[in-house]
């Protein structure tokens, strides 16, 4: 049996901007206020517990503050041409001629090939495993489920599957 807590609404959330690749087009630069809603089952701790709500709120609210009021840029995608300008700025060229060259500081870089809601949903499970590894609070964890809400209607979820044993706690 596994237990399952769920942090939403409230101050979960980003705002950014962004723009993806689809059907070999790239679509005009925009932003979303971003919802976040995040599922994490697993064991129950001695504390009858499965997280802190607490520290994990924190660690989820930090995380998407990286990407709050910045540009989400895809790094992989084939049908972009990504480089690092070596001026303080990243340069953004598409074969339909399209270019965008942005200061550093405005830039989170990741590692997807489009900057779509199921990718970021990925990249922030991804990311959570990590934080709570690094801090010890993996324990017992079977899932972490991450929905990303662009608009109120449209949310697409990740759920990271955890092997048994893979993020215990280090002694």
């Amino acid at each position: 049996m596994a237990w399952k807590i769920v942090i939403e609404r409230g101050n979960l959330g980003f705002s950014a901007a962004h723009f993806i690749t689809l059907d070999g087009a790239i679509e005009p630069l925009h932003g979303h206020n971003y919802g976040v809603r995040v599922e994490v089952s697993g064991d129950l701790s001695p504390d009858s517990i499965v997280l802190d709500f607490v520290r994990f709120k924190d660690i989820v609210r930090g995380l998407c503050k990286e990407w709050d009021h910045r540009f989400l840029m895809p790094l992989t995608n084939p049908l972009l041409q990504v480089r690092d300008s070596g001026a303080g700025a990243w340069e953004i060229a598409a074969e339909d001629g399209t270019r965008y060259v942005l200061p550093r500081s405005t830039v989170v870089a990741l590692a997807v090939d489009n900057v779509t809601t199921e990718r970021l949903a990925e990249r922030l499970a991804v990311r959570i495993a990590e934080v709570l590894s690094q801090r010890g609070m993996s324990a017992g964890l079977r899932t972490i489920e991450v929905g990303i809400s662009e608009t109120e209607m449209q949310t697409a979820s990740y759920m990271l599957e955890l092997p048994a044993g893979a993020l215990k706690s280090p002694p």
